[in-house]
This record gives structure tokens, sequence and C-alpha cells, in this order.
């Protein structure tokens, strides 16, 4: 035997660099649908976000309308709620103030003191509700695009560019900090 190899040494050779390859396409495979699937929970919790955004707008509205706080309280409310309602562009930094604007007036609102209709008290049930929704959707966002950026950031990642040309998923943040719950 000088220096040559036999017909077995090959093949083990052979089926281990195989084994090594499989393994490796089989990682790069997973990681890559996996990266696909983060990035579609990332659209999804944005558009679940949207949804409860609009909808506590829409509620901010209807307290601002029909729960007979006092007018200059109804008039910031329904101006801060209708501005959130006009923007267009999903994720502007003009939408995230006008977000942040309306919590800002929530908190400041003083609810009715006086004795409240059950309509009146369902309808600011229905506010403090759409805002927790919004807190959680947020935090539900937040965390998939931690979750999608943190498997683009892998190394080999990167360099295979398996993200392809999906854009960089970004949080979103602004003052969601109401109504407490309780």
């Amino acid at each position: 035997m000088n220096g040559t190899w036999r017909v077995g040494e090959i093949v083990v050779v052979i089926a281990v660099i195989l084994a090594v390859l499989l393994a490796l396409g089989w990682y790069l495979s997973y990681t890559a649908v996996r990266l696909d699937r983060l990035h579609h929970r990332v659209k999804g919790t944005a558009a679940a976000l949207d949804a409860q955004l609009v909808r506590r707008a829409e509620a901010a509205l209807e307290v601002a309308y029909l729960a007979g706080i006092d007018p200059a309280s109804a008039t910031l409310l329904a101006t801060s709620a209708g501005r959130v309602l006009d923007h267009e562009e999903a994720w502007s930094q003009e939408r995230l103030d006008a977000e942040s604007e309306l919590t800002e007036v929530l908190r400041a609102t003083q609810e009715p003191e006086a004795a409240q209709s059950a309509e009146v008290e369902e309808l600011i049930e229905r506010l403090r509700g759409t805002g927790e929704r919004v807190q959680l959707a947020r935090r539900f966002h937040n965390e998939s695009v931690h979750e999608a950026r943190d498997v683009r950031g892998q190394r080999l990642v990167r360099f295979l560019h398996l993200a392809g040309r999906a854009k960089v998923p970004l949080p979103i943040n602004f003052d969601d900090d109401w109504p407490n719950a309780g």
C-alpha cells in the first residue's frame, strides 16, 4: 500500500462528504423556509396591529360623540382620532406620531363623572379593550420583528443572502401606554 487508496476508503470518504453536504443543504433549506415564514408572520402581525389601531380610533370617535364627555375633551378626542384615520401610508412617522397623540389625549381625557347609562359604560369599556389589544398587537409584532432580525443577522444567512430581497423588518414604536388594565 504505497500511498494508494482502497476502493472502500474512497467510498467512505465520498459518503462522509455527501452526508456533510446533505446536512448543510438541509440546514440552509430549513433556515430559508423559517426566514420566509418569519417575514410572513411580521406582515400578519403588522396587519393585525393596523386593524387594532383602526378599531381604537373608531372607538375613540364613538366615545367623543356619544359618551357625554365635556365638549373640549370630545373635540380633542375626535380630532386626534380623525387624524389617525386620515393617514394613508401604513407606518409613516406621521401616523405613529398621530397614534401617540391619540394615546396622550385618551390619557388626558377624563371619563364622565355623572351617572352613566349602560350604553356609555359599554362604549368606554370597548375603548379600554381596544387600547389593551393595541398594546398586545404591537408587542406581538415587535417580537416577530426581533425574531426575524435575529435569523437575518446570522453570518451564514447574510453571507448566502438567504433573506433574498425582502426588506429588513422594523419594529413599530409609539406611545400606547393607555388604558391601564383594571
